[in-house]
């Protein structure tokens, strides 16, 4: 028998089905306090029956389902959770308050516990919940729970700890057509949650960052070779709430001769484009180009082990990225020479589908 002090995960459960309160419990008892003081002594059950209750609870993860459940790292920028009798919802989050879920600790978003005296109840109220819940901002496993709660199997009560993994492909496939309800007041509560703090979060422009710019009508089709090339170099970052807004002093050099270079201030600001918008300052893996190595989940970079003009072989690990408490490897596909690596500080975040490195062949390297 397990012996086990600490509460579960499920505490939620046993305290909606026994109306205790079992945290405050286990603190009086701790301090000393009698059975009889914490109203414990004047409950009477046969333990032999099941409870006069149903509960359930509903752990919204931000995981990204259908990339094997991959960790969904971004800033939250609003959200919606149910209420009603029978309605319980334990979360971190707070209304005007930016939230970020990084690669540090557990997915865990929120426990949604519902509450009624039969089991069908339970699981119509369970429905409903879901469909009032709603967060933005990055994905989560709210498809996949609407999908789990809608099956026959789950209201017959014909679920094992196989039934998930031998359900899955259907239940993926039922979640892509569950579509969640509009909701105003995530749309509000994302322009009250786009604070500076989380803007700060992640910067997606740096001073020193350049760009080699074309403008090409969309009916030409110009020889690249012979392309001017317009050039802009940031010098200081004023401010960074991009998408939203981006004030920054730039130079800017046109392709005449000889180079004329003048400076400006980059003003941008969003007219449709929606805060919650998710970008990246680094580039993005193309997985239909081989020489792409790309990193398949987003985490917290731990090391990167190749430098430009590095030779590595199929295998080799390009770098290490930290996902929660694991660290990962992410290795290379094939053999060759790195002709670019990711300008990433170690204990930066970095985005599913990032490019890590090009590695290309002993040939088209040296061409």
């Amino acid at each position: 028998m397990e012996v086990n002090p600490r509460l579960q995960v499920e505490h939620t459960i046993t305290e909606s089905i026994s109306t205790t309160d079992i945290v405050k419990t286990q603190i009086l008892l701790a301090q000393g306090a009698s059975l009889e003081t914490c109203g414990l002594s004047s409950i009477q059950r046969d333990p032999g029956a099941p409870p006069p209750s149903h509960s359930v609870q509903l752990r919204i993860t931000a995981e990204n389902v259908e990339s094997d459940w991959s960790l969904s790292i971004g800033k939250i920028t609003g959200f919606q959770f149910p209420s009603g009798n029978g309605v319980r919802v334990d979360t971190h989050l707070v209304h005007g308050h930016a939230s970020v879920v990084s690669a540090d600790f557990d997915s865990l978003v929120a426990k949604v516990v519902v509450t009624a005296s039969t089991w069908e109840d339970t699981v119509k109220k369970a429905q409903r919940a879901l469909d009032d819940t709603h967060i933005g901002g990055i994905k989560t496993n709210l498809s996949m729970l609407r999908a789990i709660v809608a099956h026959p199997d789950f209201l017959a009560g014909a679920c094992d700890t196989q039934w998930l993994e031998n359900n899955q492909a259907e239940l993926l496939s039922e979640a892509k057509n569950v579509s969640p309800r509009s909701s105003t007041l995530v749309s509000e509560n994302a322009a009250s949650l786009a604070t500076p703090a989380m803007a700060a979060a992640n910067t997606l422009f740096r001073k020193g960052d350049a760009w080699s710019l074309t403008l090409t009508p969309p009916q030409a089709s110009p020889d690249t070779a012979n392309t001017p090339y317009h050039h802009l170099s940031i010098t200081r970052i004023h401010q960074n709430n991009f998408p939203t807004n981006l004030t920054a002093s730039i130079l800017f050099t046109t392709p005449s001769q000889p180079p004329i270079t003048t400076p400006y201030i980059l003003t941008l600001a969003s007219t449709n484009a929606s805060a919650s918008a998710t970008t990246s300052s680094h580039r993005r893996a193309d997985s239909s180009d081989p020489s792409h190595v790309g990193i398949p989940f987003p985490g917290k970079l731990v090391e990167l082990l190749v430098d430009e003009g590095d030779v590595v072989t199929e295998g080799d690990v390009v770098c290490v990225v930290q996902q929660m408490k694991m660290e990962l490897e992410v290795r290379s596909a094939k053999a060759g020479r790195v002709v670019w690596v990711m300008d990433i500080e170690d204990g930066e975040e970095v985005a599913e589908g990032t490019l890590a490195a090009v590695v290309e062949s002993e040939k088209s390297a040296k061409l």
